[in-house]
């Protein structure tokens, strides 16, 4: 199934507009001819292609499931720009492996065509080309390399990989886009649905969007995927991982750790919890996070009620932050990593903020919050959203070479350690 935010992208065949309002200059049906791909095509790869060639809008958000083509058809669009002359393409990825995928396939199509090469520089992954356009392919690690010149495009390929590559986009490319007319696409299969990647997505949907337009497709959209496939694909993969590359689905990823039922986010709490406490996890370089939960009595259910998360602060301001969380809930107990013994001190001697050495042990701990979340003893308030990201975007490190298992350092973590030291410690 196709699902498209904008009713007026049509999927079914590809829109020739008029040459002073079109994105693609060039006549987009030819170019599909000349390579045989005109009657190949899927609806996705169709509608992608109609929705960034509309003047109405300048973001493109797709997400489609695996083997539909979208790196594929994504570089096509690029390379239509580059034959205008003096257009310039910027094909962002996580990571330079995945960069070098679209390189390689600009590389194929520049021959394809025969053009005239003036610059191919492997190292930094630019051509230039005769007509004085250029094409560039960079990773999210290395995005300074990437500024210094204006886009008339940037595509961000598997956008939802990159755990930076919000930053990357909104800081440093997002100031590039200044040329007239310039455009953005952003690919990917899901992984999950409090990411960067999934709210780009839902201001295709939202009217305060206009110039957003967002598309998801699973493998149904794909002709050439058939029954045997998908049958073989749900015997080898989990449901979660199946999810997210065949169906294309925001609700959870291979490897999630804590996966949070909708109906447990709450705008609420029960008047029977009548004592608060909190977890810490103190960050230097990393976020400090605190979190205020209750314990209801009545539901034996914990209620996450307030948060806070900061990074890059002094002592002083998080000591001011949490007196006034202390304050509002009455917190008695605060269970903080054992590791921060200094920051733990000069909170107690300075700011006269009493901390409780939390269990450190992680695995254990994970997997006695994960019991508390699968049994739906764990609610959420809709206003904690940094909670909410991270129960959502907590992961396993997915590095084949571990011994042991563990967590993923990433954005999510710091909120996820917070709430695993109030849980895991806290006694009933």
């Amino acid at each position: 199934m196709l699902e498209i935010s904008r009713p007026d992208v049509e999927r079914s065949f590809i829109v020739e507009r008029d040459i002073n309002s079109r994105f693609i200059k060039l006549p987009v049906s030819r170019y599909l001819e000349l390579l045989g791909i005109d009657k190949t095509m899927n609806d996705p790869q169709r509608a992608l292609i109609n929705a960034i060639n509309d003047p109405k809008y300048r973001f493109v958000c797709a997400a489609f499931a695996r083997r539909l083509g979208k790196t594929y058809i994504a570089n096509i669009i690029a390379q239509l720009v580059i034959l205008v002359p003096q257009c310039h393409v910027l094909i962002m990825s996580p990571n330079y492996s995945l960069s070098s995928i679209s390189f390689d396939l600009q590389r194929k199509l520049i021959k394809h065509f025969d053009l005239e090469i003036v610059r191919d520089n492997l190292k930094d992954r630019v051509i230039e080309l005769e007509n004085g356009s250029t094409v560039r392919a960079g990773s999210v690690s290395q995005v300074d390399s990437c500024v210094g010149r204006s886009y008339d495009l940037i595509l961000f390929d598997e956008a939802a990989l990159g755990k930076d590559a919000e930053s990357a986009f909104n800081i440093a490319l997002r100031p590039t886009m200044d040329k007239p007319g310039s455009k953005a696409i952003f690919i990917s299969t899901p992984r999950g649905k409090k990411n960067w990647f999934s709210q780009f997505y839902m201001r295709g949907f939202n009217p305060e969007y206009p110039e957003w337009v967002s598309m998801c497709a699973d493998y149904t959209e794909n002709p050439r995927m058939t029954e045997s496939d998908v049958a073989e694909a749900r015997k080898i993969m989990s449901r979660a991982e199946f999810e997210q590359e065949y169906m294309a689905n925001f609700t959870s990823f291979e490897g999630q750790i804590y996966k949070l039922p909708g109906e447990n986010v709450v705008d609420y709490y029960p008047q029977d919890i009548t004592e608060f406490f909190a977890g810490m996890d103190p960050g230097y370089r990393d976020e400090t996070a605190f979190i205020v939960l209750g314990y209801s009595p009545s539901e034996d259910c914990f209620y996450v009620v307030d948060e806070y998360l900061r990074k890059e602060a002094t002592t002083d301001k998080h000591a001011d932050a949490f007196r006034v969380l202390i304050d509002k809930w009455q917190i008695e107990t605060i269970f903080m990593d054992p590791a921060a013994a200094q920051f733990g001190a000069d909170l107690a001697y300075i700011y006269d903020i009493a901390t409780t050495k939390a269990k450190k042990q992680v695995l254990e701990g994970i997997a006695y919050c994960q019991s508390i979340v699968d049994t739906s003893r764990l609610k959420v308030m809709s206003s904690c959203e940094h909670t909410l990201a991270a129960l959502d975007q907590y992961q396993w490190d997915p590095s084949e070479t571990l011994l042991i298992e563990r967590p993923l350092h990433n954005f999510a973590s710091h909120m996820a350690d917070a709430m695993r030291y109030a849980l895991y410690t806290y006694t009933l």
